[in-house]
Order: C-alpha cells, then structure tokens, then sequence
C-alpha cells in the first residue's frame, strides 16, 4: 500500500472473523446503545448520551460499528449524510454544543471530546485488540505512531498517513480486510473521514472513529486549551483565537446558538 504506511507489530493475534455485514443495516454498536443509552434526534442526527468516556469505552467489546462525533457544526449544518450514519452507528456528543441540545431535551449528557476518547480507548484495549491509524502528515502520523509504541510496547499497530488517492483507498481497503483490525481511527476531518470510515466499514466490521486533528494533537503539533477552558465548555473559543482560518467558522456557531436559544433543533 502507498503512502508511506508504517507497520509495526504485526505477531499474529486473534483478530475479529466476522463476515462483513450489510453496511446499510444498523450496525451491532448501535443496537447495543440503543438498548442501553438515552438518546435524542438533534436535527436528524441520533445522538446517544452515555455516562462518561468508561462507559462509553466498555461499550466497544465486541461491537462494531462507526462512532460520530456531534458537534455545534455538524448539527447546525444537518448534513445528511451524517445524519444517515447516525441512524446506523452512533453518535456521540463531543463538543459542547451537543452536551446542551441533549441537556434541552432533558438527557443527562456529559462531553466526551474525540482527543480524549481515542485515548482511553486505547488504554482500555492496547495489550489485547489490534489498531489501524489513518490521518495527518506523514511526520504527524510518524510521530502518533513512535509515541504509542513507546507507551503501550507490544500493542499490535498499523499506520499511513491522510493523503489518499482512490487507488490509496482501494489498497486501504484490500489491507484492512486481510488485516482484520479491531479499532480503525480515521483523523481527516469531516466529512471526509465519516465518508471513509463508511466505505471501509462495507469492507470490514471493525470499530471505526474519526478524530479531526487529534494526531495533531498528540503529536505535540497543536496545543489543547487548558483545563479550566475545556471544563467550562469554551475549547472552541480557543481554537478560534488560536487558528483565526476557523473564524470562517463563527457564523455557523452562531446559528447553531439560534437555534438553541429558540429550541428550534
């Protein structure tokens, strides 16, 4: 496979043999949150509401299926290829925004940010499931790749970085179907990264979630907002401040405050 694909510790594990399923049928994580977790329909995305990242993490064993991060942008825009996704995976709230829809609609729901959750998942899984790793620059996605097997020695880990051609897809494809991974975290951004963790999903049952620029993150590339900011709900500000090409972005929120001052979501 192209593109700079990183592959260490491969010993051979006991890797997940399930037949792929029918891609268009709700997937066996959503129906295991659907019996499980409150949820709401924000605007068309279904989005679940468990009790923190622990839960959320012990929810994994055993069931694939797409996590979606929702956010203020995603339910503003209502895309309907997320909203889709949602009705088969699940959603989850990882910005603040969608904490307070869900909280509107009466749903205890706690923020579960996507740079955080990544991470107790693999703390959760390192010794005895496999990864796949796609995202970022090929010196990020180096870098991401270093880090966790100095941190989790032995853990069974591929990686490549996010530039893909259609072949580079292809080959993504071809790979994790004779692979088998158990957890595939896709870091490109949306949709883009929710488009690809769909396709692959057809190819083979796994536990996909995109990360946005989370290997950035880890990577020591962009900093995170302090604590105090993230508890209070006001990390976007500070990516805002931070990055001012996401100042593009601010109308977006601000009809997404609208939307939720007015209850019209």
């Amino acid at each position: 496979m192209g593109g700079g694909v990183v592959r260490t510790n491969q010993s051979n594990g006991t890797y997940s043999n399930a037949v792929a399923p029918d891609s268009r049928l709700p997937s066996p994580l959503h129906d295991r949150a659907m019996t499980l977790l409150p949820r709401a329909s924000i605007r068309g995305l279904t989005t679940f509401a468990p009790s923190g990242a622990a839960e959320m993490a012990d929810m994994l064993d055993g069931s694939e299926g797409i996590l979606v991060a929702i956010n203020a942008e995603k339910i503003a825009h209502a895309d309907p290829l997320i909203a889709d996704l949602t009705a088969r995976h699940l959603g989850y709230p990882d910005g603040i925004g969608a904490v307070l829809a869900l909280r509107r609609r009466g749903i205890a729901a706690t923020r579960m940010a996507g740079a955080d959750l990544w991470l107790t998942i693999l703390r959760r899984y390192a010794a005895e499931r496999s990864f796949l790793l796609v995202g970022g620059a090929e010196d990020v996605i180096q870098a991401v790749t270093e880090r966790l097997l100095r941190q989790y020695p032995g853990i069974r880990l591929r990686s490549r970085n996010g530039y893909l051609s259609e072949a580079d897809v292809q080959a993504l494809a071809t790979e994790i179907g004779e692979w088998r991974p158990d957890f595939v975290f896709v870091a490109m951004g949306s949709p883009r990264q929710e488009i690809l963790m769909d396709r692959l999903f057809s190819e083979h049952p796994a536990v996909y979630m995109g990360l946005g620029g989370s290997f950035d993150i880890y990577a020591g590339r962009k900093p995170r907002a302090p604590r105090w900011l993230q508890r209070i709900g006001m990390e976007w500000a500070y990516r805002l401040l931070r990055e001012p090409v996401r100042l593009r972005r601010l109308p977006t929120y601000l009809r997404f405050a609208a939307m939720l001052a007015t209850g019209r979501y």
